[in-house]
């Protein structure tokens, strides 16, 4: 709830697609996900005032003006915002595109970006060092940082599961689209990454938001010795972003994108005496709440903007994972092991 005494923040959505709009209009995707992008989220929350929206097309700024019942819209921020000034910048652009809205916002105090920061990591670097020096907030939307169940997951993951012995996972759209997101969760799971690997050739993805992304199996390897395979899929056929954690004492399947999590028990093996197995045909589901991450971003959020509370998903840790990301693409491109910077953002 507001505090007494405090208004609400002044935000602005500069780019209406999939993630900062569009995907709250998918019937199918409501039944799960309550919150399932950044409209929703900017006309449901208390503390934020929805002033204005940037995008390039027509159609969408008559959505948001309609739909959505924003009162300043436009293809430029000059021409959406006029003399009113935002405070929040939701940046849901290429990111190229994303700079600018730093320069030409005097009065903005934090943004809400999507990944990756750059397409290189010196653009990544040139974007928050810009935040930096305007003593900018930046939570980049990783939305798994702020998934309450996966929270307490990574919290108590030993007592879930024991040591993890073998883990495995799936991405699909492009390795620095999804391919980011996963290896921002093992980040958040199993912790920093030191070296990561392309064990496979490169294929280009079939339907990757990401001009020039890339498909690719690859291995991550954590700084604890915990170690990761993973394997692109193409979503021509399904849609998948998962990780499959075998432990010593139990396994985790975090599925369907995080909507479907179940953990199996070790218990005597059916089939042999003095020998373990998975139930895995017993498991215990884990209720989701994925479908509330993306609200649960924006309130650690304004808490921090408040002085309240850390980040959750600062730039600094997403500098990490895009680091781990540039690893597994150089790999890729170069063969061999890529070593993954100590100290990244």
């Amino acid at each position: 709830m507001i505090k007494a005494g405090t208004e609400r923040i002044r935000a602005i959505l500069i780019g209406a697609g999939k993630v900062g709009a569009g995907y709250a209009l998918d019937p199918v995707m409501a039944r799960y996900y309550p919150f399932a992008s950044h409209a929703q989220v900017l006309a449901a929350h208390p503390q934020l005032e929805w002033g204005a929206a940037v995008d390039p097309s027509d159609d969408a700024l008559a959505t948001l003006r309609e739909h959505w019942q924003v009162p300043r819209t436009g293809r430029s921020i000059e021409l959406a915002c006029g003399s009113w000034q935002p405070e929040l910048a939701v940046l849901a652009t290429p990111p190229s595109e994303r700079l600018r809205a730093i320069d030409v916002l005097p009065s903005l105090r934090a943004v809400i970006v999507e990944k990756p920061l750059g397409t290189t990591l010196q653009a990544a670097t040139a974007f928050i060092d810009a935040c930096r020096e305007r003593g900018v907030l930046v939570q980049v939307n990783l939305q798994r940082r702020a998934d309450d169940r996966l929270r307490e997951v990574a919290a108590r993951l030993s007592d879930l599961i024991g040591v993890p012995q073998a883990v495995f996972g799936v991405y699909g759209n492009g390795l620095r689209n999804n391919g980011t997101h996963m290896i921002d969760l093992c980040r958040m799971l199993f912790g920093d990454v030191a070296r990561a690997s392309a064990v496979a050739a490169v294929m280009v993805p079939a339907n990757g938001p990401i001009r020039g992304d890339i498909h690719v199996p690859f291995r991550l390897e954590h700084e604890n010795g915990v170690a990761v395979q993973f394997s692109p899929l193409d979503f021509r056929h399904y849609r998948e972003n998962g990780i499959d954690i075998w432990g010593t004492t139990a396994r985790l399947s975090i599925l369907q994108e995080g909507l479907y999590l179940a953990r199996s028990s070790r218990r005597p093996n059916r089939a042999q005496s003095n020998e373990h197995e998975m139930a895995s045909d017993v498991a215990e589901a884990l209720e989701s709440t994925v479908g509330h991450a993306f609200y649960r971003m924006y309130d650690n959020l304004i808490a921090a903007m408040r002085g309240e509370e850390d980040l959750v998903s600062p730039a600094a840790s997403a500098m990490r994972s895009e680091a781990a990301v540039e690893a597994v693409w150089r790999s890729a491109h170069e063969g061999g092991v890529a070593v993954v910077p100590e100290h990244t953002g």
